[in-house]
C-alpha cells in the first residue's frame, strides 16, 4: 500500500518545474503521472518503454539494454555504471523506475489498464469526463480515450483509439516524433530548465487529452524503414493529409513526407528532414536540418536546423534557427521565426547538494532583432535524512521569480512548504502554502494556499496533485486562498480517488472529482 504514494508526488522534489512553459505541454504531465502510477522495470522494459522515461533517450535506452544482457540489475543504483548516467540524472529518473518483480494481477485482468474520472465545477454545474482503456493481447495493445471538457456539451467531443505493437506498427490515432522535432511533431520533454536535448521517440499510440497534435492513420516499422500516413480533420486546420517514409542508417535518419494541410500557404507541402544522433567518447551530439514548402523556392528558403551537444558531465548546449514559413505538424519544441541558444550546466557538488544553472536566449530570426534572455539557477540540498531544501531563481526581461521549498519525509508522513515571490514590470506578488500527506493503507493529502498579486501580469502558477492522469495548475492572481483535499483507497483490484477543492476569491467556489483505476 505504501507504494500508492507514487500516484501523487515525486520523491522529495519536482524534477520538472511546473510553470507557464509546462502548461503548453499537457501531454508531458500526463506521461509523468502514468509513469508514477506504473514505474518501469528496467530489467524487463523494451527500448520503446525505456524511452518513455524523462531524460532517457534513444542511446541511453540501448545502453541500459546492453548492460542488463550481461547482468540483470539488482538495484537502481547500478545505473551509475552506465556512461552518461550521472548521480543527478539518477535522482531525476528514480521515481519512474524499479527493478522489482511485480505480482501478477488476476488472470482475466492481467495487463488491462482502466482509468475513469469525473470532475465537476459545483458553482456552474459543468462536468468533465475522461475514460481510458488499454487491453494487451499477444504483444499487441488495443487502447481508447474518450473525453469531455468542462465547456463542452457533447460527451463524444474528443475520442481516440489505436492498435499498437511496440516497434512494429500502430493503426488508428498515434503520435509521431522523428528527429529533434523541427517539423515531425514535438518531443515530449524539452523546455528551459529541463536539461534535456530533444531526441526522436518514433511512433506511439495517442493517449493524451491534447487534441491537436496527433495523426490518424497508420505507421509501421520494418528493419530500418518507417512508413506513415494520416488523414485527419482538425478544428484549426481543416482536413490534413500526410504520407511519408523514414530510413535509418546509423547514425543518420532521413525522412520525407508530402502533406496537404487544407490551407493555402501550406497546401501540398513537401517536408524533408536529415537527423543525426551520435555518441562520441561520451559526448552526445544531435543535429537536424529540415525544410519544407509547396514549391522548390520555398524548400530552398525554409531551412531550419538544430544542434544539441551533451558532454556527459553536466554541460548541455542547444542551438536552433527556425524560419517563419516552414510547414510543420503543428507543434515543435521551438517557435517559428525564432533563433534560440540554450545553455545548461548541472553539477552534484557534494552528495547532499546538486545545482543547475541555465540560460536561454531567443529572438526573431533576423540579425536586426535583439535577444530576449532567460537565466535560471536551481539548488537541491538534503542536509538531513528526510529533509530536503529546494531553491530556484529565474529572471527574464519582464519577470523575476524566487521559489523556496522545504520538504520533510518520515515514515508515512510528508510535509511540504513553499514560498514564492515574483516581480514584473507591472506589479509583484507572493504565494505560500503548506501541504501534508499521509500514506499507508490509504492516502490523505491536503494543502492550504495563500496568495496575493497586484495584477494578472504578476500571476503565480500553483501546481497541485490531482486525480490519476491529471495535474491541476492554477494561475493565481489578485488576493485569495485555496484548499484542496485528496483521499485514495485501494479495494482490489480497483483503486478509488476523491479530490475536493475550494477557492476563496470573489466568493466561495467548489469543485469535486472522482476516479477509478484498474
Amino acid at each position: 500500500m505504501v507504494k500508492l504514494l507514487l500516484l501523487f508526488c515525486l520523491v522529495g522534489f519536482e524534477p520538472f518545474e511546473i510553470d507557464e512553459q509546462i502548461i503548453s505541454t499537457p501531454e508531458l504531465l500526463e506521461r509523468i503521472q502514468r509513469l508514477e502510477e506504473n514505474p518501469i522495470n528496467i530489467n524487463r522494459a523494451t527500448k520503446q518503454e525505456l524511452m518513455l522515461i524523462p531524460y532517457i533517450d534513444n542511446l541511453l535506452s540501448e545502453s541500459i539494454i546492453d548492460y542488463r544482457e550481461e547482468k540483470p540489475f539488482t538495484n537502481i543504483s547500478e545505473l551509475l555504471l552506465i556512461e552518461r548516467i550521472t548521480p543527478l540524472l539518477l535522482d531525476r529518473i528514480r521515481p519512474y523506475i524499479t527493478v522489482e518483480i511485480k505480482r501478477p494481477k488476476v488472470a482475466i485482468l492481467r495487463g488491462v489498464k482502466l482509468l475513469s474520472r469525473f470532475e465537476r465545477k459545483v458553482d456552474d454545474s459543468q462536468n468533465k469526463v475522461y475514460n481510458r482503456l488499454e487491453i494487451p493481447y499477444k504483444g499487441v495493445s488495443i487502447s481508447g480515450v474518450l473525453e469531455k471538457d468542462y465547456e463542452e456539451d457533447d460527451y463524444f467531443d474528443y475520442y481516440a483509439g489505436s492498435i499498437y505493437s511496440p516497434g512494429n506498427f500502430v493503426i488508428g490515432d498515434y503520435d509521431l516524433d522523428i528527429g529533434m522535432g523541427l517539423i515531425f511533431s514535438k518531443p515530449d520533454f524539452f523546455y528551459a530548465g529541463s536539461g534535456i536535448i530533444p531526441g526522436e521517440r518514433g511512433f506511439s499510440p495517442h493517449l493524451s487529452t491534447y487534441e491537436e497534435n496527433y495523426q490518424r492513420g497508420a505507421a509501421l516499422e520494418w528493419r530500418n524503414v518507417t512508413l506513415f500516413g494520416s488523414f485527419i480533420e482538425t478544428s484549426d486546420y481543416g482536413e490534413e493529409k500526410l504520407i511519408g517514409a523514414s530510413y535509418k542508417f546509423h547514425p543518420f535518419r532521413i525522412t520525407g513526407a508530402v502533406g496537404d494541410y487544407g490551407i493555402e500557404d501550406m497546401s501540398r507541402a513537401t517536408l524533408l528532414s536529415l537527423y543525426m544522433d551520435k555518441d562520441l567518447a561520451g559526448n552526445l551530439m544531435r543535429f537536424e536540418i529540415a525544410t519544407g514548402g509547396s514549391v522548390l523556392q520555398d524548400i530552398r528558403e525554409n531551412i531550419a536546423y538544430s544542434l544539441g551537444i551533451d558532454n556527459g558531465k553536466g554541460l548541455k548546449v542547444i542551438y536552433a534557427s527556425i524560419p517563419a514559413n516552414i510547414p510543420t505538424l503543428r507543434n515543435s519544441p521551438f517557435n517559428k521565426n525564432e533563433e534560440a541558444l540554450y545553455l545548461h550546466f548541472e553539477k552534484k557538488i557534494i552528495p547532499s547538494v546538486s545545482t543547475a544553472l541555465y540560460s536561454e536566449l531567443t529572438r526573431e530570426n533576423s540579425p536586426l532583432s535583439e535577444f530576449e534572455r532567460l537565466i535560471g539557477f536551481q539548488m537541491h540540498w538534503n542536509p538531513l535524512k528526510g529533509l530536503s531544501l529546494y531553491g530556484r531563481l529565474k529572471t527574464t526581461e519582464e519577470r523575476d521569480g524566487l521559489r523556496l521549498d522545504l520538504t520533510y519525509r518520515k515514515y508515512n508522513i510528508n510535509i511540504r512548504n513553499r514560498f514564492e515571490v515574483v516581480n514584473t514590470d507591472g506589479g509583484s506578488g507572493f504565494l505560500a502554502y503548506t501541504g501534508i500527506r499521509y500514506s499507508a493503507d490509504y492516502i490523505l493529502e491536503t494543502r492550504f494556499i495563500f496568495y496575493e498579486t497586484n495584477n494578472w501580469d504578476s500571476r503565480i502558477y500553483e501546481y497541485e496533485n490531482g486525480l490519476p492522469g491529471t495535474f491541476t495548475i492554477k494561475q493565481l492572481s489578485g488576493s485569495g486562498r485555496r484548499i484542496y483535499l485528496i483521499l485514495a483507497e485501494k479495494v482490489l483490484p480497483l483503486k478509488g480517488y476523491l479530490k475536493w477543492g475550494m477557492d476563496f476569491k470573489d466568493g466561495v467556489h467548489h469543485n469535486i472529482g472522482l476516479a477509478v483505476v484498474l
